[in-house]
């Protein structure tokens, strides 16, 4: 599980590198978020490659890092 959990982080990373043009821009969640997408968010946050307040995640320095060294 904990590998899937940190291939998912890894992708949400992605995705809101690409939902946000890879500016850190707060992004709103829906409410109804599953399980694994929850455990992405605490892992993605874990690593430092995003903030989360709750409702909505930035991405940081070291998630664009991320998403641009692959």
């Amino acid at each position: 599980m904990a590998e899937q959990s940190e291939r998912s982080a890894r992708l949400l990373v992605r995705a809101l590198y690409h939902a946000t043009d890879g500016e850190p821009r707060w992004w709103v969640l829906p409410t109804n978020l599953n399980d694994l997408t929850k455990e992405a968010i605490a892992v993605a946050v874990a690593r430092g490659w995003m903030l989360d307040r709750g409702d909505s995640v930035c991405i940081t320095d070291a998630g664009r890092e991320l998403v641009e060294g692959h």
